[in-house]
């Protein structure tokens, strides 16, 4: 058999490990395969992805006010000042006596004590001010509430794109907004972006410890952007799995 032909046969041999979903693994004595991790190990693995769930919790518990947002404020025995008030394009609200706000970026807490204190500056004695981000799922769904709410999908997913949230939505249910993971999609590596005072921090997922239970199923905000990371393995196949035929017509020498 000349050179060639056993460089064609190694060439299609490749490519056949490669479509059974594992490549060979190069590994020393001191190394350890995937398959041959220890119990601490996946452990610590699980721990990483549990922590990275209860950081993204914390990091959305606190939403912040957006232009467009509607805000239900409240202020007790003041029944006068009680109403639903829309954040224009700047983020500014506007209420009688009290006045304009910059409401934008800040929490619903933040701006109820900054009109308590624009009003105790009127005479009200410790006023009792009560603000709520209206869910927008109980009224008519616009387009530039869909802007406000999205989120995105991106990577190996069935149909990326942007998605609103009109109301509680998990990882699992926002990839399932976007059709699903596709069959390229590597499932231990699913990134979530959240922009934090300015900051765009990620955090690392495991869907398959997800789907089992050993780490909790975390939340997802407005503009937060999902990224499904491809499988290596899958994309070879994807790319080189059609030239296979071709080996086929290579002339025997």
């Amino acid at each position: 058999m000349s050179k060639r032909s056993i460089g064609w046969g190694a060439a299609f041999a490749l490519v056949a490990i490669a479509a059974s979903g594992t490549l060979p693994a190069q590994t020393t004595g001191a190394q350890t395969t995937g398959a041959q991790m220890t119990g601490a190990q996946t452990t610590r693995a699980q721990t990483r992805g549990a922590s990275a769930a209860t950081t993204l919790a914390e990091a959305g518990q606190a939403e912040l006010v957006q232009p467009f947002d509607t805000l239900e404020v409240s202020v007790l025995q003041l029944e006068s000042l009680n109403r639903a008030v829309e954040v224009n394009s700047v983020g500014v609200i506007s209420l009688p006596l009290a006045g304009d706000f910059l409401v934008s970026g800040r929490t619903t807490a933040q701006v109820a004590k900054d009109i308590a204190n624009r009003l105790g500056e009127h005479d009200l004695q410790n006023p009792q001010v009560t603000v709520t981000l209206k869910d927008a799922s109980q009224n008519t769904v616009s387009l530039k509430d869909t802007a406000r709410r999205g989120f995105t999908v991106e990577g190996s997913v069935a149909q990326p794109g942007v998605y609103a949230i009109y109301g509680p939505t998990t990882l699992l249910q926002g990839l399932a907004m976007a059709k699903g993971i596709d069959q390229y999609a590597n499932e231990k590596k699913v990134t979530v972006f959240r922009p934090i005072e300015g900051v765009n921090r990620s955090y690392l997922f495991n869907l398959n410890d997800i789907r089992d239970g050993k780490i909790p199923d975390p939340e997802i905000y407005p503009k937060d952007t999902i990224v499904v990371a491809t499988s290596k393995t899958r994309r070879f196949v994807r790319d080189f799995a059609p030239l296979t035929p071709l080996v086929y017509l290579v002339p025997k020498l």
